[in-house]
């Protein structure tokens, strides 16, 4: 007998009984169950699964009766979506876990689907057997593949495009296996090759999957002769983070070239990434600013306006008009009158604090007039405005100073701002003349600062003489360091610095995302092993949990290398634009 819950309209009419249904009254009802109750699914990105879902309603007197008379709902439309009569669908491109409901006048029975998200890519003319080659195979302790490139513990965004995976696999071995799986996602991507590189699609997949984003990588590599797979051996493990949303706006880097008006005969011009773009852009070139180097040292960015100096150490600055991002303009050309080394603009787009000669000035963004010289102590340099303009971080001089770019000791000093006047300097972080603090940044909530602190480093000169430097983006000690905005939790982002000399150096902060996690971009010379070219300065990129200092965790995750960079060039200088 086939029984049916009927509406409300019906109860009017007491209990009746045909041979094809029954009539329950609804005050009966004690509950309602949904089968299956707990199931898992595969999905290959072909086309979805289908699973027709029943409901019963369980009477007070424990009888049992399949009922039609429910809504269906799901909770997580990225694992699939349920219709009015109970069938369910599963996303063709996310695997993920969801709860099936089924509701009855405010009686509710639920079930737990899990979609798991399986696919294998086949590169180039490699045949779909392979998989279960690989499948059935038992990896050797014989010579393994290793893993170069990303290293353990990274996190991306959603939205990253052209993570580069290289690895070096054992001599007598021909094909490569690189999987990422978590409980609800399981890639496979299968390559003759030694490289692999993602696009946002995959990153898509896992961040829409897993709403932790953590992900197992294992890499596997064998002899395929065209039928048998053998000489299979497995390389150490690691884990990856795939942050749930898309990190916003691009990232401007200076770029170093040789010839040109800027100190010691360089020049420079400024590229734009898009993030998520896997092309870099000509943003703003040395020949637009009159064949001077442009952003050598600082860019800024308030409103519709940004920044730039040219000319060298104690050169001028211009102000580009970037209301349009595609076709920025000189807005507010050069004189003399206004020089300036390092910068940052009040958020409201009116103030620009410069230094200039060790000095802190402050500018009018719209007309270029110097307003008012700020009492500091001291000289100073790396100046930084706060996102909600009270206040201002600048690094003061402690030891021997040659400009405002190179000095041997500094630091980090806050001052307030009431809309006119500043407050005296209160010291965040002290320095000595064997120990440097510079480049401090507030991050965009405001409530943290990062900073460089790097030690006396000796500097072979072009003619074999040598100097000392504790400063700038050239010294190899340079580290990342991070702390409330009061001075307090002072924290080494060791995840971040990674392991060495490595010339971190000059961290600005991306704009501030819907979630928790802050990214942070950086000049490094680690080797990246895309293009293994160590010693040359690139742009990095890390994810930071400022929350994290609080229980005395580092905050910071594995960086990575900021895709679509000329991995031949001097890149430094990253700054976040919100645009």
């Amino acid at each position: 007998m086939i029984r049916y819950l009927l509406p409300l309209v019906l109860l009017a009419c007491g209990t009746k009984s045909s041979e094809d249904s029954e009539v329950v009254i609804e005050s009966d009802i004690e509950s309602i169950r949904v089968e299956p109750a707990e199931i898992e699914i595969e999905t290959n990105g072909s086309g979805p699964t289908v699973i027709d879902f029943k409901a019963f309603a369980t009477t007070d007197s424990g009888e049992e009766v399949e009922t039609e008379m429910v809504s269906w709902a799901v909770s997580n439309l990225s694992a699939g979506s349920i219709d009015e009569t109970g069938r369910f669908e599963t996303s063709i491109l996310n695997g993920g876990i969801t709860t099936i409901t089924a509701n009855h006048v405010g009686i509710e029975g639920t079930a737990t689907v899990t979609v798991v998200y399986k696919q294998d890519v086949m590169v180039g003319d490699l045949p779909d057997v392979l998989a279960t080659a690989f499948d059935v195979a038992s990896p050797t302790d014989s010579d393994r593949p290793e893993l170069e490139y990303p290293h353990d513990g990274v996190t991306v965004p959603r939205n990253l495009d052209g993570l580069a995976f290289t690895w070096r696999a054992p001599e007598d071995t021909n094909v490569s296996r690189i999987r990422l799986q978590s409980g609800i996602t399981d890639m496979r991507i299968y390559t003759q090759g030694e490289e692999w590189t993602s696009n946002s699609e995959v990153w898509a997949t896992i961040a829409a999957s897993n709403t932790s984003g953590s992900v197992d990588l294992t890499l596997e590599a064998g002899r395929w002769d065209g039928t048998n797979l053998t000489n299979v051996s497995r390389g150490p493990g690691m884990s990856l983070t795939v942050n749930r949303l898309d990190a916003r706006g691009s990232v401007l880097y200076w770029v170093a070239r040789s010839g040109g008006g800027g100190a010691g005969g360089a020049a420079g011009d400024i590229m734009r990434i898009p993030f998520g773009s896997t092309i870099a852009e000509a943003f703003w070139s040395f020949e637009d600013a009159g064949n001077q180097c442009v952003g050598c040292h600082t860019l800024v960015e308030s409103k519709d306006k940004m920044v730039v100096t040219h000319s060298g150490v104690d050169g001028n600055f211009s102000v580009v008009d970037i209301s349009d991002p595609d076709a920025p303009s000189l807005a507010l050309g050069t004189a003399e009158q206004r020089r300036a080394t390092f910068h940052a603009a009040h958020p409201d787009g009116e103030l620009l604090l410069a230094v200039v000669g060790g000095q802190a000035k402050v500018y009018s963004l719209n007309n270029g007039s110097l307003l008012q010289t700020i009492e500091t102590g001291g000289m100073v340099s790396h100046p930084d405005w706060a996102p909600d303009g009270n206040s201002i971080v600048l690094v003061r001089v402690t030891g021997t100073r040659m400009n405002d770019m190179n000095f041997e000791g500094g630091e980090i000093i806050q001052l307030s701002f009431d809309g006119s006047n500043f407050g005296p300097p209160e010291v965040l972080v002290a320095g000595t003349d064997e120990q440097n603090n510079y480049y401090p940044a507030y991050s965009p909530d405001g409530e943290w600062i990062v900073w460089n602190r790097a030690v006396r480093t000796e500097i072979r000169n072009p003619d074999g003489s040598y100097h000392y430097s504790s400063t700038c983006y050239a010294n190899p000690s340079a580290e990342l360091w991070l702390m409330a905005r009061d001075g307090t939790y002072q924290t080494r982002l060791d995840a971040a610095n990674g392991i060495g000399e490595l010339q971190n150096s000059f961290p600005r902060w991306g704009p501030l995302p819907d979630d928790d996690v802050l990214w942070l971009a950086f000049s490094s010379t680690r080797s990246y092993n895309v293009d293994p070219n160590g010693g040359v300065p690139q742009i990095w990129v890390s994810a930071i949990e400022p929350e994290k200092i609080l229980d005395g965790e580092d905050p910071s995750s594995t960086p990575f290398w900021l895709p679509a960079q000329d991995s031949q060039s001097d890149n430094h200088l990253a700054i976040w634009w919100s645009k």
